[in-house]
């Protein structure tokens, strides 16, 4: 009956191997753009909007692909656009290039990411939890070795490291056309569509709640942009070098590494509440958020990204795994589509109202505006749909 399903071992090896190539990229942006092609924080910041506002268009399209039309053939369409962008920047990587290069690889990387993370609902050997846990475990690898190295890399040339990303998409576009075809739905789940309507679309009080989950979610994806755009030359200005912070970078993939096996085994050994698990990370990343504000020296930063990377840990799998239960069969690209936008909304934001807030006063205002938000809309999440995992339906 499911001879048909995609491997798990080829989906978390397409996962690895994209991570790595976009790990290449996105560390750099906003040191490149405002050191390396002098432009201001705000310029950087549009850019990186820019680029999150396709990336939104990139998921919805990712999700209504995978719902309605052929995904294997939009996948190697999207993978392709991400391949094409990233040669053209080997040679091209000046002012207007690079940003342009850059939404265009954004925009395809979204379409893909969404159509690897819906695929992964299709994957009935193992519990969904463990499935996404899993995705997420192996793109944290390819966190580690991208940003392990890129600091490195960029001291010789940045024409490697888009040379670099250019070879590992070409490997996931050769991963994804042999073993990615989209699987066909069993007889069984097609006779249940048809018999029972309800099926078809996800009930409104599972809306709901996806709907109050994912604007916690926005709220830090917001915050977390910051780690990922501003606070990269914050900590230039306290004296910190470039290297540094890609190593926290390559600190908070080896503490995924590490730590989502242990997750893993305790999911599978205690059925530990996935609500009661995101909970626990709202809190944790508006605690890390909350140690920004004083933090001045490298030490800070580092026990920062330790308390944002447990978070991460504990959070962000499981609400793609929860998701995926609170929807319907027939709506699961469009859910997970939905994850995916609120991730990108939350980058589109983030930089362009951090360079913003920075401007006009200082980067404490904007770390403390970062927790109020995780505060109110986890607290707002938290009240309103409780802890419910014995009552959600499937």
């Amino acid at each position: 009956m499911r001879k048909e399903e995609i491997k798990l071992s080829w989906l978390l090896l397409g996962s690895l191997i994209a991570s790595t190539g976009t790990s290449f990229v996105w560390p750099l942006t906003t040191i490149y753009v405002h050191d390396y092609l002098k432009q201001s924080l705000t310029t950087a910041g549009i850019v990186l909007c820019i680029e999150s506002i396709f990336m939104i268009v990139g998921s919805y399209f990712g999700g209504h692909i995978y719902d309605r039309l052929n995904s294997h053939h939009w996948l190697l369409a999207s993978i392709g656009l991400s391949m094409v962008s990233m040669f053209i920047l080997i040679f091209f990587n000046g002012w207007p290039a690079y940003p342009i290069l850059l939404i265009l690889n954004g925009f395809g990387g979204a379409i893909a990411n969404t159509l690897v993370n819906s695929l992964a609902t299709s994957i009935k050997k193992y519990d969904s939890r463990y499935v996404f846990n899993m995705l997420y475990f192996t793109a944290n690898i390819g966190v580690v070795l991208g940003t392990l190295l890129v600091g490195f890399i960029i001291d010789i040339n940045i024409r490697y490291i888009f040379f670099i990303t250019f070879v590992l998409f070409s490997l996931f576009f050769m991963i994804a056309k042999k073993h990615y075809n989209n699987p066909a739905k069993s007889h069984q789940d097609q006779s249940e569509v048809k018999s029972d309507d309800e099926v078809i679309k996800t009930n409104i009080r599972n809306i709901v709640i996806i709907g109050l989950i994912l604007l916690t979610y926005l709220a830090i994806q917001i915050g977390y942009s910051q780690w990922q755009s501003n606070l990269s030359v914050y900590m230039q200005s306290l004296g910190i070098a470039v290297k540094k912070y890609s190593l926290l970078w390559t600190l908070n993939g080896l503490l995924i590494v590490l730590g989502q096996p242990m997750i893993n085994y305790i999911d599978e050994h205690f059925n530990v509440n996935e609500y009661a698990k995101i909970y626990v990370g709202f809190l944790l990343f508006a605690l890390a958020f909350a140690s920004l504000i004083i933090a001045k020296d490298y030490t800070h930063f580092v026990l920062s990204m330790v308390v944002v990377t447990i978070g991460e840990v504990i959070t962000f799998p499981t609400i793609s795994s929860l998701v995926n239960k609170l929807s319907s069969a027939s709506e699961k690209g469009r859910f997970q589509g939905f994850v995916s936008m609120a991730a990108s909304l939350g980058h589109a934001i983030g930089p362009l109202l951090g360079g913003l807030i920075i401007e006009i006063s200082s980067y404490e205002v904007l770390f403390f505006w970062m927790v109020v938000l995780v505060v109110l809309s986890g607290g707002a999440c938290v009240m309103l749909t409780g802890i419910r995992g014995k009552k959600q339906r499937r």
